[in-house]
């Protein structure tokens, strides 16, 4: 079979960017479409390895595990370490479960045009088949986890307001292990929020602003914080009320269940009790 590396690159760049929607959706992430993007592109491009002599087993999984490390650090960040495993081991399971499905079925059914060689698939058929063939497979996914994983993630929401200078909004908060973003001076943990939100309650004076350091796909960087005169914080272990938190916009649109992500030291058991501490 004749295999074009234009068709290729598509063909892998749109199976990769849904491989890695599902694995955002394991991991809880709010990772921009700029960094899905990238590291889709990232993973197409690692497919031209099939145009190689044939690799072997142990050398495909290598090479498996190397591109996984690459998109995840592309997609979801390289800072804190912890996360970045976490995210490859997601990665990696998708991707290589992926692949030993293309794999048996190349084997077992043999379709007329589909070709699997090197651990990279070629699917000789029309963009829109794929498209709809993939699209399917996500969604199955999403009701998968819907179903069997919904309660995990629902008690990982929060529901917050934030109050500053008589004006206030609300928004559903993610409590991310790998949020533990900090305000450098006081300690106080962040909440990194949609950037329209954090503008809804910016204050308008400057004396309670703060730049907090933090990492990104880039390296180091920093985002404009500020502290609210009060955040309540309701999920199912109770009630906090604190102005010892500082809320940051985030560079990237946080959209879907959530619209911000919490430090977890913020909601820990001990912190939350049954009506809430007015702040003073």
């Amino acid at each position: 079979m004749t295999v074009y590396a234009d068709v290729l690159i598509v063909v892998n760049y749109i199976v990769n960017l849904f491989m890695l929607l599902a694995a955002r959706r394991i991991l809880g992430s709010a990772a921009g479409r700029g960094r899905m993007s990238l590291a889709a592109l990232l993973g197409a491009a690692g497919s031209l390895v099939i145009f190689l002599p044939y690799i072997g087993f142990w050398f495909q999984f290598l090479y498996k595990l190397f591109l996984a490390v690459a998109m995840a650090a592309a997609a979801f960040g390289i800072k804190p370490w912890q996360k970045l495993v976490k995210a490859v081991f997601v990665t990696f399971a998708v991707s290589f479960l992926f692949a030993g499905l293309m794999l048996a079925l190349s084997i077992v059914l043999a379709p007329a045009g589909m070709f699997y060689y090197n651990g990279v698939v070629y699917f000789n058929i029309s963009a829109l088949v794929l498209i709809a063939a993939t699209g399917a497979a996500y969604l199955v996914l999403t009701v998968f986890e819907r179903l069997f994983l919904g309660r995990i993630h629902e008690k990982r929401l929060y529901h917050v307001t934030v109050y500053t200078d008589g004006r206030s909004v609300s928004f559903q908060a993610l409590a991310d292990t790998g949020s533990s973003l900090k305000e450098p001076f006081s300690g106080a943990p962040v909440i990194v929020c949609d950037g329209e939100i954090a503008r809804r309650v910016r204050p308008e004076s400057k004396t309670n602003f703060r730049v907090i350091p933090c990492m990104t796909i880039m390296g180091e960087g920093a985002l404009e914080g500020f502290r609210p005169d009060e955040v309540l914080i309701e999920g199912s272990a109770g009630t906090l009320r604190t102005c010892d938190v500082y809320i940051a916009a985030s560079r990237e649109p946080i959209r879907g269940d959530y619209q911000a992500l919490i430090n977890p030291q913020l909601i820990a058991d001990e912190r939350m009790v049954s009506q809430g501490e007015r702040c003073v």
